[in-house]
């Protein structure tokens, strides 16, 4: 039996350079363990490990480790994990984290400590935790706001758009360049109505256009049923970065990848106000001034649906001091609208003949100056609420609302709070009555001038029997800062507007789609190697696999052979949608598979089924009846309150592969609505599709035929995600002949770690990517257990079936339809 060297160096903690070689036994084994990934979970995701091993309690250990078990030192690292690198005959083998286990003691005095190894990727599920994808711009240095206003909408649906970009300066050049780059278009799909087109007939949502747009039946699309779309690749990169991992992707370079789009079709526009509507004012509120007045019995006095001039010549008797006084201040960073009756802090209050002339409430209003609507049936809203402590405003008390359908130029939305609603009220106002409220405010998309908030009261003088008595409104005025103009004008987060999915879902679904494995980081790069079955079979990669002649380290005089695989279906598919085309394409499917969906099992006559499952969708697309423009129907099969109309879907994450710009038929054009009276035409767009035509490629795990066309060319020349992934693993996991064998090796030090390697050649040593040749037969690695100390190793593999094995046992999913209640040629696949 050979004895490796091996060493172990410690540092107190991530991001210290001060490492120590700690003692070892010499007889202690040190097992790491390496095994291929597990799809359904992604902590058993490919990253080696050891098995616990022991190091002696030594004075340099203890001091090493922070003098763990002594509960009296106070520690400066309180996780009990330490960056860790292993060497083994003088090569650097591992870098990752030494985690202690325990301590073991004997006649009061400890001996030994306890710990394993593990590297940096073991813990990433745990780094990971409950974080969403909405989340992950929290990364970057700069905004992912858009100001999708109609005129963006229309410049995105022609091409694609640049919102962010930030490069990757330190790695820029090599295969880990993480540069991130948030590109956006507009699928021309509704998230409400099923569009219809003709200009001839009568048509219920005809988004044909007519320069005339009086037309009775005509139905333009407006920006409010839309949402972009932004890069996939993005969110990918921006994972990467949040949780610090440097990784090669040769997936980086593959056309699909780069022209992957996700829909924006999270809940942007909840109809619950949050604390992001509070409306914030540019300036303290002016004096109280007179803003109209009429004769009593002569002219019928009505508030004014706008601030005004004062009319400083007229005073009526009895006016001052004023019974509302509005002022505001901030509690946390949030404005608060403030009416006092009376002054508390002077004892002044107005006469109590004057409460009998003065209204018994005050009106606030909100109005937008110059307002131009950007869709049709839009509201305004505004909620009081009554701030409660630290309370956030969106969680506190609501008071009043109001809510007003908005039309062209300027709009008021107002409400009257009573006496009796103020705080400390009482029928005489002996203890100076107040109110104080947050206004919360939402319009939908708009854009207007300016928001001005004014609060208004009616007095009358006392009447004494003649008709020149006068009753005024009295006001008093400020404007908003302005933010709320630009979240209505159409201001979304790209990123935190998408759907709430996990980032751990969002991670094992990429990894899913594509087959990826993770390969431990090569030593003189340490990037984690992030690859598919075409990169690992690639030739002259660093990443590649390498062929290795192990038949002089094994025992074949002893070895086992065992059925690998218990599972006789293999299930290939993407989230179960409620969108409606996937409803109705799975009920046009005798066999219930689901759009992109796929199978495959050898026959046996017990059905054991392993499911590959990822928490995206993809639809199906649709053409608008008379015309060759492709949508989808973004919405569920429920229909909405209004007739016609269906209700959008906010929770699945779906992928669009951007086809490049495309043209109506000649002489269409569709209508698209920039404001209330102004359409303009649209006779190209971006095509989105869930295959990419360029390089034949299907995001589904089926062929996807083109059913929008009736083209179906792509029939003999589409790659599946099955076919290209998956499809040649999961033929040998299905033969009969394709056996799992369990070896005993030596292996020499050579092998034990990887040796960093000059161009672009695979390095030498085990790696988990490489074929092993035992005897006369090629085999695959499944895992592998390996003694570092002495080179003492336990292997199992999948052996490689040959070609008259290929078709032994393998019974493809028959595709069967039913076109009873639907047209047969939208639901194919092959």
């Amino acid at each position: 039996m050979q004895q490796v060297v091996t060493e172990i160096y410690i540092a107190p903690f991530s991001g210290s350079t001060d490492y120590v070689k700690l003692d070892i036994s010499e007889d202690e084994s040190i097992n790491v363990k390496y095994t291929q990934k597990d799809l359904t979970d992604l902590s058993k995701v490919f990253a080696p490990y050891s098995l616990s091993f022991s190091i002696p309690a030594t004075p340099k250990n203890r001091k090493a480790l922070l003098f763990f078990g002594d509960t009296d030192v106070q520690k400066a690292n309180i996780t009990g994990s330490f960056p860790c690198k292993i060497y083994s005959d003088g090569n650097l083998n591992l870098t990752g984290n030494f985690n202690v286990e325990e301590a073991k003691y004997d006649n009061n005095g400890m001996t030994s400590i306890q710990g394993s190894f593990e590297t940096d990727f073991k813990s990433l599920k745990e780094r990971i935790g409950e974080d969403l994808i909405s989340d992950l711009a929290t990364v970057l240095t700069g905004s992912t706001s858009l100001q999708f206003t109609p005129t963006v909408a229309r410049d995105s649906i022609h091409a694609k758009q640049l919102l962010y970009k930030e490069l990757d300066y330190v790695n820029s050049g090599t295969t880990s360049a993480n540069d991130i780059v948030i590109n956006y278009i507009t699928p021309l799909a509704s998230t409400s109505r099923v569009w219809t087109y003709s200009q001839v007939e009568d048509l219920n949502d005809n988004i044909s256009y007519t320069a005339n747009f009086t037309g009775a039946t005509l139905s333009p699309i407006e920006t409010t049923e839309l949402k972009p779309a932004i890069s996939y690749r993005a969110l990918v990169e921006m994972m990467f970065k949040k949780y610090d991992l440097k990784v090669n992707l040769p997936l980086r370079n593959d056309k699909l990848f780069n022209e992957m789009y996700v829909w924006i079709n999270g809940a942007v526009s909840e109809e619950k106000l949050t604390n992001n509507d509070v409306l914030k004012f540019a300036r303290t509120f002016n004096n109280t001034y007179l803003q109209s007045f009429a004769l009593t019995g002569y002219i019928a006095l009505e508030y004014p649906t706008q601030p005004s001039n004062p009319i400083d010549w007229l005073v009526l008797d009895g006016s001052t001091p004023n019974k509302y006084k509005t002022s505001s201040y901030t509690r946390n960073g949030y404005d608060i609208i403030k009416v006092n009756i009376g002054d508390k802090a002077t004892g002044t209050m107005p006469a109590p003949a004057n409460f009998n002339t003065t209204s018994k409430y005050i009106r606030i209003n909100v109005r937008l100056k110059n307002f131009v609507s950007q869709s049709t049936n839009g509201n305004i809203t505004i909620s009081l609420r009554r701030p409660n402590g630290n309370k956030a405003p969106a969680d506190c008390e609501e008071i009043l609302s109001s809510t007003i359908a908005f039309n062209d130029h300027d709009n008021d939305v107002f409400i009257d709070v009573p006496d009796t609603a103020f705080n400390d009220y009482t029928l005489n106002y002996e203890l100076y009555p107040t109110l104080e409220a947050y206004i919360l405010f939402k319009a939908d998309l708009a854009t207007w001038e300016e928001t001005q908030i004014f609060t208004q009261y009616m007095f009358t003088e006392q009447y004494t029997g003649m008709l020149d008595n006068y009753a005024g409104v009295y006001t008093q005025d400020t404007i908003s800062d302005g933010n709320e103009r630009a979240v209505s004008s159409g201001k979304i987060d790209v990123v935190a507007s998408l759907p709430k999915v996990k980032v751990v879902d969002f991670f094992q679904s990429f990894l899913k789609t594509f087959n990826l494995s993770i390969y431990n980081p090569i030593i003189d790069s340490n990037e984690l190697q992030i690859l598919s079955i075409e990169d690992v079979n690639e030739e002259h990669k660093i990443y590649a696999k390498r062929e290795v002649d192990y038949t002089p380290y094994v025992n074949t005089d002893s070895f086992t052979k065992s059925v690998q695989d218990k599972y006789t279906k293999y299930n290939f598919k993407h989230a179960t949608s409620k969108y409606k085309s996937n409803i109705d394409y799975a009920a046009g499917n005798t066999l219930g598979l689901e759009y992109g969906q796929v199978s495959e099992d050898n026959g046996a006559n017990k059905k054991n089924e392993y499911s590959i499952a990822t928490t995206y969708t993809i639809i199906p697309p649709r053409t608008v009846v008379n015309t060759n423009l492709v949508t989808y129907y973004g919405f569920s099969n429920e229909a909405a309150d209004e007739e016609n109309r269906y209700k959008p879907i906010n929770n699945e994450l779906v992928l669009f592969v951007n086809n490049g710009l495309t043209f109506l038929s000649s002489g269409l054009q569709v209508g698209f609505l920039l404001a209330e009276s102004t359409v303009t035409p649209l006779s190209s767009y971006m095509l989105m599709l869930p295959w990419f035509a360029n390089t034949k490629q299907s995001l589904g795990f089926s062929v996807l035929i083109d059913d929008v066309s009736g083209d179906n060319t792509n029939k003999d020349k589409t790659e599946s995600l099955y076919q290209r992934y998956y499809s040649a693993q999961t033929t040998r996991l299905l033969n009969v002949n394709s056996l799992s064998h369990k070896f005993d090796l030596y292996l020499p030090s050579s092998e034990i770690y990887v040796n960093p390697t000059r161009g672009n050649e695979p390095p030498t040593g085990f790696r988990l990517q490489n074929d092993i040749i035992i005897g006369e037969t090629r085999f695959s690695v499944l895992d592998a257990n390996i003694d570092i100390t002495t080179g003492k190793t336990k292997l199992t593999l999948l052996n490689y079936i040959t070609l008259d094995d290929l078709n032994n046992g393998i019974v493809p999913t028959e595709y069967n339809y039913n076109p009873t209640g639907y047209d047969s040629t939208q639901y194919q696949i092959l």
